[in-house]
């Protein structure tokens, strides 16, 4: 080995010890009479007091990775602040490995560098103590699950990345076939049929540390090629896996984080859509909405005639809210596809502002009675013919004014289960979709619904839901070729569909499918809750942009026309949006 210890191993029961260390240097202090050099690796940093005279033959540089050889000796100016703080290394010798240009930027945890300069060059940005902290608590992330998931008597077992391309809600990422040209692989959404047919062999209990491929619109939690924790259990009922995960989770945050997370809550989709505007919510602070349709229906203002009414209330905000606030809050609201919203403020014991001159007194009195609302209550509402849609447009706001007043606290932890999730919606042209995928089952007692009203039929999936951030989603299986049937003839799919999309898991059911389900925990979203940072590229060690591009290799790139020729393949047209 080239070193004997590392950075930040020495302590001062080490002096008198002669040592060898490796590293990145961190800074360089030449005070004339002394000299002294930060030394930095994965684990820390070490002072190293290097002779004057000797320091002007080497010229030490930031970056440059050098051998220090000396004696561990307690340094005359401790430092509190690093945990190697009492010693320093009398040096006396140094090795030069190699030699450092000036990075593009400091490599320290506070920086100003751009997200786009960092990824290219991210394994300088990687260099940062934040960064690889954030990547030894991924490491730590796999090595606890697997723990768990094996004490637990599941069966690691790694299923293919080159499949047959299935709908699974987002586009695939096609390989194309050498051998088989015009034919290609898809790169897998996740392993769900596989982990199904799984179960039909008898695994029983699987789980997989699972990479996972998506084309769609990138967003700040969302990578187009990601890891989840898979698992799926044979004769299960949905409470036998929501222990699982719930155990699992507290497992994993009291082992990396010293976080006792508290029992889940439990809420239907509706309620969560009805009381916070969002299948995700945040449950650290109330502020819930509520439908004020019947307090209003004779409020005498003509646009909420016919429409169902939701209020949200703000405590303590009404006279610190602008006009400008108020522009802003509408256009937050119409991002969700409906007219707007309106404001009132409860002050001097009355409701007042915006609408309040277009509404009769009562029905003012009333809903100030109604929600029961206090001085400097904020009231925002929104009126729609579908409920959800509003709900959803003051959940945002809700949101909003969640984070502006402080209200969801970063040591605070409020996980749930959402349940009970429609298994169908319907589209405006008639056809039906699933919400998750169509391999979920549904609720036992809501069967007869499939000949009156799908769109009332419950399923069986259930979301892990931390703090407002989406960290998990699973189901129980259809187990029965029966209802596989009607849920594929309900999404218009021909038996050619089903054959040539599903034709090998159809013919899997046939021969006997014990009830399953399972589910997929986001590695990267985890990790992000347990890193405390809500940019999931903090927690890639080479992420892609916004844009799914690699600033670093620049990949996607062209390749060779010779390559697409042995596959058969033609550019039809080599513009981008870029360069249109």
């Amino acid at each position: 080995m080239l070193r004997t210890h590392t950075c930040g191993q020495l302590r001062r029961e080490d002096v008198g010890k002669k040592v060898s260390l490796c590293g990145f240097v961190d800074a360089v202090r030449d005070l004339g009479a002394l000299v002294f050099v930060d030394l930095r690796d994965r684990y820390g940093i070490t002072q190293l007091n290097i002779e004057p005279s000797y320091f002007k033959t080497l010229s030490l540089r930031p970056e440059w990775v050098i051998r220090a050889d000396g004696e561990v000796v307690l340094r005359s100016d401790p430092n509190d602040k690093i945990p190697t703080g009492e010693i320093e290394i009398r040096v006396e010798k140094v090795t030069v490995y190699s030699k450092a240009e000036t990075t593009p930027f400091p490599i320290q945890d506070e920086v100003t560098a751009s997200e786009d300069t960092r990824l290219q060059y991210r394994y300088l940005d990687l260099r940062r103590p934040k960064m690889l902290r954030f990547l030894e608590t991924r490491a730590l992330i796999s090595r606890y699950t697997r723990e768990f998931l094996v004490d637990e008597g599941f069966l690691e077992v790694d299923t293919p990345t080159l499949i047959k391309s299935t709908p699974e809600g987002a586009r695939d990422y096609l390989v194309p076939s050498r051998i088989f040209p015009g034919s290609f692989y898809a790169l897998p959404q996740s392993p769900q049929l596989y982990k199904q047919l799984l179960m039909i062999s008898g695994v029983d209990r699987y789980f997989q540390l699972a990479h996972c491929y998506r084309d769609e619109d990138q967003r700040a939690d969302r990578q187009p090629e990601f890891m989840q924790i898979d698992c799926e259990m044979s004769f299960v009922e949905r409470e036998d896996v929501l222990d699982i995960i719930e155990r699992l989770l507290k497992h994993l945050f009291l082992k990396i984080k010293g976080v006792r997370l508290p029992d889940f809550a439990r809420l239907s989709y509706r309620t969560c859509i009805d009381s916070y505007g969002s299948d995700k919510p945040d449950l650290r602070f109330d502020m819930t909405i509520q439908d004020v349709t019947d307090v209003l229906k004779h409020c005498g203002f003509k646009a909420f005639e016919g429409k169902k009414i939701k209020a949200l209330v703000v405590n303590g905000l009404a006279s610190a809210t602008t006009r400008k606030k108020m522009d802003e809050d509408n256009l937050l609201a119409k991002k969700f596809k409906v007219f707007g919203v309106s404001h009132l403020k409860f002050l001097d014991k009355a409701v007042s502002g915006g609408i309040s001159k277009n509404m009769t007194p009562d029905s003012l009195i009333a809903l100030s009675s109604f929600l029961k609302l206090k001085e400097d209550d904020l009231v925002i509402l929104c009126a729609d013919s579908n409920p959800d849609k509003a709900c959803v447009a003051l959940g945002a706001l809700r949101t909003a004014y969640g984070n502006k007043l402080g209200l969801a606290k970063k040591d605070d932890y409020k996980p749930l289960f959402v349940l009970d999730w429609p298994l169908f919606e319907q589209e405006e042209d008639g056809h039906f979709e699933c919400l998750s995928n169509p391999f979920t089952r549904p609720v036992d007692e809501d069967l007869p619904l499939f000949d009156t009203d799908p769109t009332k039929i419950r399923s069986t999936s259930y979301d892990t839901v931390l703090n407002g951030v989406e960290l998990s989603s699973g189901a129980l299986r259809i187990h029965d070729a029966e209802i596989q049937r009607k849920v594929f003839e309900l999404l218009g799919l021909s038996e050619k569909d089903i054959d040539e999309r599903f034709g090998f898991l159809v013919k899997a059911l046939k021969y006997g499918v014990p009830p399953e389900g399972g589910f997929g925990i986001g590695i990267e979203r985890l990790a992000m809750e347990l890193c405390s940072t809500d940019n999931v590229r903090d927690v890639v060690a080479f992420p892609k942009n916004l844009k799914a591009v690699e600033p670093m290799s620049q990949c996607p790139s062209p390749v060779p026309q010779a390559d697409l020729d042995v596959l058969g393949i033609a550019i039809k047209d080599g513009k981008t949006k870029d360069n249109e």
